[in-house]
């Protein structure tokens, strides 16, 4: 989808620790799960989306577009409309909810408003909308998709948060070196993904033990895991319930 000009919306997303998995289980076995799984995952969770029984994915023409780049994922729109913003927090929703709950990872996102150019064919992706992303995803202590002031000032947002009240729902601490607590999509909301079979509580266990395992001689950054983990279990019981 080749986007000239104007204003976009645009989440980025990144698999944590994998640094530490590359280290730990080797370039062979994390290329065939980019290639395959994490492939399949944003594809499955793109508008129209179709998983055939052999795990491709067809994929029909839709309002947004993506970048996979080893372990950074980008999600823009073709513009800010209503129903594209719609759009995207049904794809930022369902691509989590699957990374995590399926043969789960960790993974954290943000999305962000601003201008976005984008042509595929040149490989060419200029924006602040994207480091604004990028900055917000980063400063988060726990595996969500939060919301830049960008978006939440904007008429799109408010609609929004009216429609899906158990959906879009604030953050239970703020960010990191901050007091800011941001909007958060809840990707556990059974409500609002109510035809996904998954168990959060099952794919948060399995991120956790896969991390871990990466991680075994790393005390500081298991620190921060289990900081992340705390955090993150706390937001889903706080408004799901753990299953």
């Amino acid at each position: 989808m080749l986007v000239e000009s104007g204003k976009r919306f645009v989440a980025f997303f990144d698999l944590l620790g994998f640094s530490s998995w590359l280290e730990a289980d080797g370039s062979s076995v994390v290329f065939t799960y980019v290639r395959g799984f994490l492939n399949l995952m944003i594809r499955a969770s793109l508008p129209g989306s179709v998983v055939n029984q052999d795990m491709s994915v067809t994929v029909e023409a839709s309002d947004i577009g993506f970048i996979n780049f080893s372990d950074s994922i980008v999600f823009y729109s073709r513009d800010d409309s209503d129903a594209c913003f719609d759009t995207m927090l049904r794809v930022c929703g369902e691509f989590m909810n699957g990374v995590i709950t399926g043969p789960s990872r960790l993974l954290r996102g943000a999305i962000s408003h601003g201008e976005f150019f984008a042509d595929p064919n040149a490989n060419a992706y200029v924006g602040q909308a994207l480091l604004d992303a990028y900055r917000l995803e980063s400063a988060q202590d726990w595996l969500a998709c939060s919301f830049h002031y960008s978006v939440v000032a904007l008429p799109q947002f408010a609609r929004a948060l009216e429609a899906y009240p158990s959906y879009i729902v604030p953050a239970l601490v703020p960010l990191r070196d901050s007091s800011v607590i941001p909007y958060c999509l809840n990707w556990a909301d059974k409500r609002r993904f109510h035809y996904l079979s998954f168990s959060a509580e099952r794919g948060l266990a399995d991120c956790e033990q896969r991390a871990r395992a990466s991680l075994v001689d790393n005390a500081t950054e298991l620190t921060k895991l289990e900081r992340r983990m705390r955090h993150t279990r706390e937001f889903i019981s706080h408004y799901n319930g753990l299953e």
